[in-house]
């Protein structure tokens, strides 16, 4: 059966990413105007904050510069900035917008490894207080060298992680594991077949 034009824009669009994860950036294109014209347009400058950081904690999904760069270029559409104010803001911001773009670029191909190493921190240290402490220089040392809203994708990302664990723990008949080796083989690194199911799947 040949493929319509329809079904194929909706195959490639943002990719293989799943088809919550397009609806939900539909649905944001669509809500943005809505908000702005109708209710207020300071509150659809945060709600557009807010989704760019969905897109960054669900790097996991889809690389996030192509749902980003939707939901930006929409915003001029609608008229809440300009292509000169773009502009200028690139000019005197491109560090930060070229920072902002290797730092994405690595959460979401070393998303593998963020998660390996935190899983690491959380299996080998018995202590609370240990723990506590070595999360906090964890994400001391992410904000050494990344923004805000990086390290909030980190967290975000690292949390969807531990909770696919979780889901692959109770999808065998809710039994918990009895040592830190079987929650060890629960990880990403040792389950590579599972894993690379539920890796990045939106191409860049």
């Amino acid at each position: 059966m040949d493929m319509t034009f329809r079904r194929a824009f909706v195959k490639n669009f943002l990719g293989q990413s799943p088809d919550w994860y397009k609806l939900t950036i539909i649905g944001f294109l669509i809500l943005n105007p809505i908000i702005y014209f109708l209710v207020s347009p300071f509150l659809a400058g945060w709600l557009l904050v807010i989704e760019f950081i969905f897109t960054l904690g669900m790097a996991l999904k889809c690389y996030p510069l192509q749902p980003g760069g939707l939901l930006a270029i929409e915003a001029v559409m609608i008229g809440m900035t300009s292509a000169e104010r773009i502009k200028e803001q690139v000019f005197s911001n491109l560090e930060v917008i070229l920072l902002l773009i290797f730092m994405v670029a690595g959460i979401y191909f070393m998303k593998q490894l963020l998660l390996y190493v935190f899983t690491k921190l959380l299996l080998n240290i018995r202590s609370k207080t240990a723990l506590s402490l070595a999360f906090c220089l964890a994400a001391a040392f992410l904000s050494a060298f990344l923004d805000a809203l990086t390290v909030v994708a980190v967290v975000i990302s690292v949390s969807v992680g531990f909770y696919s664990i979780y889901h692959r723990v109770a999808s065998n008949g809710g039994i918990r594991p009895t040592s830190m080796t079987t929650v060890a083989s629960l990880t990403p690194n040792s389950t590579s077949r599972r894993w690379n199911s539920s890796a990045p799947s939106c191409a860049a």
